[in-house]
């Protein structure tokens, strides 16, 4: 009798994987922030991901041309949703905890699915309405702290939650690209083009920077980010969408919070708070009930 052969799941091992990489992205980079500050983290990061990304494009696919209808997309998506997602995460992520950080970058869809609503391209039934308060609720929770708020953290939550409105740009703006180009290409030709305003930006501060001086720890955040949460984590990300669906690599995006409020406490050891598992339980299942809706 034959046994049946067994299918790895390699879609959803790349998705779960990214979900761990980002997770140990936020408190690592904040390590690196120690060394430098986050508009010259950023600038030196994007001079070396187009280059990596387009290189890995020509080897695997020998083009990295858009067609010309699609550029005003690719031109979008890559200066809101990775110029303006990079500069309001970096310099949010600088303000406040990189728990916190997890957590309110983790609301993107929802607001995806309020994008989708006032555009007409999706109907949320009431259960989808529900989840959408259920989440703001745990923003709420996560946001207001009583006496330990400062103006500081404030105004670097508000960024997160900036970046995150700007990352469901990206999700939304990439789809007509990704209908017809793969995922590798839709990401190099749009981190290309969202990486030159993150350069630029960030070219002040670089020059300030005693690069010599930088210790490995600095340099080794560096190079995850680059490696791992950009070039890695987006492949293997769009990858999922394009093959499983969006649905179910949304449920892995629901697991984003709690891996991020752990990695912070094994890496920085930021406490686990009962704000943060409130506010987590909080935002994981207004996710859930959204994507029902």
């Amino acid at each position: 009798m034959n046994t049946p052969k067994r299918i790895i799941p390699w879609n959803d091992i790349g998705l779960l994987a990214t979900i761990l990489i980002w997770a140990g992205n936020m408190s690592i980079v904040k390590q690196s922030f120690a060394s430098m500050p986050p508009l010259a983290f950023n600038s030196v990061r994007f001079f070396f991901v187009p280059i990596l990304m387009l290189s890995i494009v020509w080897f695997v696919e020998k083009s990295i041309t858009i067609e010309r209808g699609l550029w005003r997309d690719a031109i979008l998506v890559g200066l809101i949703g990775n110029a303006g997602y990079q500069v309001f995460f970096m310099i949010g992520l600088s303000m406040t905890s990189a728990a916190t950080s997890a957590l309110l970058i983790a609301t993107t869809p929802i607001w995806v699915a309020l994008i989708s609503q006032v555009r007409g391209w999706e109907k949320l039934s009431r259960t989808g309405w529900i989840g959408i308060v259920i989440s703001f609720i745990g923003v709420f929770v996560i946001l207001f702290n009583g006496a330990a708020m400062s103006t500081k953290s404030i105004i670097g939550d508000v960024l997160i939650l900036v970046a995150s409105m700007c990352w469901a740009y990206y999700t939304i703006g990439a789809k007509p690209m990704l209908a017809k180009y793969s995922p590798l290409r839709v990401t190099a030709v749009t981190l290309t083009i969202g990486g030159i305003p993150l350069i630029l930006i960030g070219l002040s501060e670089v020059l300030t920077v005693n690069w010599v001086a930088v210790p490995w720890q600095g340099w080794a955040g560096m190079a995850y980010s680059v490696v791992l949460s950009i070039a890695l984590a987006y492949i293997l990300w769009y990858n999922g969408v394009v093959k499983v669906g969006p649905t179910r690599t949304g449920i892995y995006a629901s697991l984003l919070p709690a891996a991020g409020v752990i990695s912070a406490y094994l890496i920085l050891g930021d406490p686990i708070t009962t704000r943060d598992l409130i506010g987590t339980v909080a935002i994981v299942g207004g996710l859930l009930l959204t994507r029902r809706g």
